[in-house]
């Protein structure tokens, strides 16, 4: 048995490059059966290696064993130790997590500052992954929750994920080695717990290799999940448009690589993967192809998915800040509002040669009362007349011509004066304010 597991422990590392021989590398040192044959297995293959116990003071004198047991141990091997203290119950009460969670989050915070970028090994087994499987399958997953415990990630490497539990306590049997049992691990209020007292036990008496079968089914959706992860990033470039992505180039990707990038493309914006459910991916895929030009829809974490255009953004969209009406003069220069658009106005002079652009407009000056002269947003009702023959159109319906994200509708600034609207940002001036051959002013819009 010790042999078979060193053997096993041995052949997992190379497989998946887990460690260097001789590396540094850090054990997440519990007391229990699976950390210390954890430690035990890469000290016998002569691993650098150092300790990392934290102490949650969750269950009193129990942990406080445990503790004294690691740090007996550890003298005996003369293997480094460090051993911290944290105060689980008040951490979880300041984040709002579970104690469950919370202990976990603190546990991997101090692990990965004790370990200052070097490598950490935690003793996660065969029975572990497949208690994990389980739990995604019974709480709703999809392919990726089926890959379960991955056996390298983000620095920590799990050298004992292909053995099992009953390997690891006959290894630590034949070595003499004895090792501290957690009370609460036999707690079936807990969900892992009853998977492992209950439900375990009764899949087992179906099939008594299930933690080898649970593993090659992992083993092979985490093949295809590489496969499908590279299938997405390729998608997520040809789609990235205008600071967005294109609506239609991820309306007609294969629905498998569609759903990962849409997941991608929130995670990217905020929203939280563990608040993403597959309500928001389909309420997304829904955006993608509605009618509504500017539809828009709420998503955990603050974040927003809309679509301009063609174009789908995620982001944060704050409300504007109340624009009220600024009396001008002129010249002028500066911007409007805190967020709004630089403004210059000045008097051409009697003989230059002006011709309108995008926000760069020439009134006749005898069409405006310069007394009245104002900026302000758009408001209901709103008409503007750009041509001769065309009739008066509403401000709305000259946005939506122009392809104007409604977002952005309430930001551009329209000029008037008591006799109605002279220019609007991005949009042109009024028929009736043309230059006929008198003095022009100029305006001119940025931003």
């Amino acid at each position: 048995m010790e042999i078979d597991l060193l053997q096993t422990v041995r052949d997992t590392v190379a497989a998946h490059r887990m460690l260097a021989p001789g590396e540094r590398v850090l054990v997440a040192l519990s007391g229990g059966a699976d950390s210390v044959a954890l430690l035990r297995a890469l000290s016998a293959l002569e691993y650098e290696v150092h300790a990392f116990h934290l102490n949650h003071g969750l269950r009193g004198a129990e942990a406080d064993r445990d503790e004294a047991f690691v740090r007996t141990l550890c003298d005996t091997l003369r293997v480094p130790l460090t051993v911290e203290h944290a105060d689980v119950r008040a951490y979880a009460a300041k984040t709002g997590q579970s104690i469950e969670t919370a202990a976990r989050e603190l546990r991997y915070q101090r692990l990965h500052a004790c370990a200052c970028g070097g490598k950490i090994a935690t003793a996660h087994t065969a029975d572990d992954h497949a208690e994990t499987v389980l739990f995604h399958l019974a709480r709703g997953t999809g392919p990726k929750g089926l890959t379960g415990i991955p056996p390298v990630r983000d620095g920590i490497v799990r050298p004992l994920i292909d053995c099992s539990r009953v390997e690891v306590e006959g290894y630590l049997s034949m070595l003499g080695q004895d090792f501290v049992t957690d009370s609460t691990n036999f707690d079936t209020a807990y969900t892992r717990n009853r998977i492992r007292h209950e439900i375990m036990p009764v899949l087992r008496e179906m099939n008594p290799r299930l933690t080898d079968a649970v593993a090659r089914l992992s083993a092979l959706l985490r093949q295809d999940e590489i496969y499908l992860a590279g299938e997405t990033e390729r998608l997520l470039m040809q789609a990235a448009q205008d600071g967005g992505w294109s609506a239609e180039t991820l309306e007609e990707a294969p629905a498998a690589i569609k759903t990962r990038a849409l997941r991608e493309i929130l995670h990217r914006a905020g929203v939280p993967p563990k608040a993403t459910e597959e309500r928001h991916i389909a309420l997304v895929c829904a955006l993608l192809h509605t009618a509504n030009p500017s539809a828009a829809l709420d998503l955990p974490g603050g974040r927003t998915a809309w679509r301009e255009y063609g174009v789908l953004r995620v982001g944060v969209r704050t409300s504007a800040s109340p624009k009220t009406e600024i009396q001008l003069t002129v010249p002028f220069e500066g911007q409007l509002w805190d967020d709004g658009p630089r403004l210059r106005l000045r008097l051409a002079e009697k003989d230059e040669v002006f011709y309108n652009s995008f926000n760069t407009f020439y009134v006749d000056c005898g069409t405006i009362t310069l007394e009245t002269l104002t900026a302000r947003p758009r408001r209901t009702g709103d008409r503007l007349q750009l041509t001769a023959n065309g009739g008066s159109r509403t401000l709305k319906k000259l946005m939506i011509d122009r392809r104007i994200p409604q977002m952005r509708r309430d930001e551009l600034a329209v000029l008037t004066d008591e006799n109605g609207i002279i220019a609007v940002q991005a949009i042109g001036i009024d028929h009736s304010r043309r230059p006929q051959g008198g003095r022009t002013l100029e305006i001119q819009f940025e931003g």
